[in-house]
């Protein structure tokens, strides 16, 4: 059921996250094409300052919207009129968050991929002029780039204590999920919460998800200063990272099993 569960939300957001995700892409190849054109003949200033503006719009409206379409989703068909339908269905509360979980974690990942080709297709022109106008080589920037990234990798997993590929691997992906997971729950619970206060579901939702967030960055903070008087400098790195990473992967565990019960157990769609 879970696989129809997310073949029913690719299907129902694709469209709007393509077009938000397309029109960023498409803003990068602009600008690129602007600025190889801007090498040959001048370009009116107004235009420039307008493209710019526009661009810097499109970028940052990308991502908001994606995370706005995705989080209406979740309210929309969960907690509105649409509800009555949608709970109604054989399909259980851990497969309606998880298909929506995935799907906004899907989203979100590809919306930085886009972000980020759309820099680097505003870049390109540039890049090949400087590249075949100069001594160096893509090659040689590249492997000084990744000389670079790797030593500062290094020293960070260094400091976390991780010596061997594995563990920094196993680290980085579940830190990764973890965070992704995190960020979405806390939304989704948030929402859920407030779906229990009628007339008001909304206003209730953004106030949990402020005192929510408060709460967490008070514990974390007093975990960090816990390890920092019990232990030396190389440690308390390596200590408050993994409690973070432990905090993080409990926090998920709790806020999927609150938006589960409320669901499943105290759904209000009053």
């Amino acid at each position: 059921m879970l696989k129809k569960c997310l073949k029913h939300e690719w299907k129902a957001s694709w469209k709007h996250m393509a077009l938000l995700n397309g029109a960023a892409v498409f803003m990068g190849i602009l600008g690129g094409l602007g600025i190889l054109f801007s090498m040959h003949w001048n370009l009116p200033y107004l235009l420039v300052v307008l493209y710019i503006v526009a661009y810097i719009l499109v970028l940052l409206g990308s991502a908001v919207m994606t995370t706005i379409l995705m989080i209406q989703r979740y309210y929309k068909n969960l907690f509105t009129d649409q509800g009555y339908l949608t709970n109604v269905l054989p399909v259980s509360a851990t497969d309606q968050i998880l298909s929506k979980l995935l799907v906004f974690a899907i989203w979100s990942i590809l919306n930085g991929i886009c972000l980020l080709l759309s820099v680097g297709f505003l870049f390109l022109p540039a890049a090949i002029e400087y590249f075949t106008t100069t001594s160096v080589s893509f090659a040689d920037f590249w492997n000084f780039g990744w000389t670079q990234l790797s030593g500062i990798l290094k020293v960070a997993f260094d400091l976390l204590g991780l010596t061997n590929l594995a563990g920094r691997i196993l680290y980085t992906i579940l830190g990764f999920l973890a965070s992704t997971g995190f960020n979405i729950l806390l939304i989704y619970a948030s929402i859920s919460i407030g779906s229990l206060i009628s007339g008001h579901k909304i206003l209730a939702a953004v106030l949990t998800y402020l005192a929510a967030t408060t709460l967490i960055q008070i514990f974390s903070g007093l975990g960090v200063v816990t390890v920092f008087q019990s232990s030396t400098p190389h440690a308390m790195i390596t200590v408050s990272s993994l409690f973070f990473l432990l905090l993080t992967v409990v926090l998920d565990i709790v806020l999927f099993l609150i938006c589960r019960y409320i669901l499943s157990r105290r759904l209000n769609l009053a």
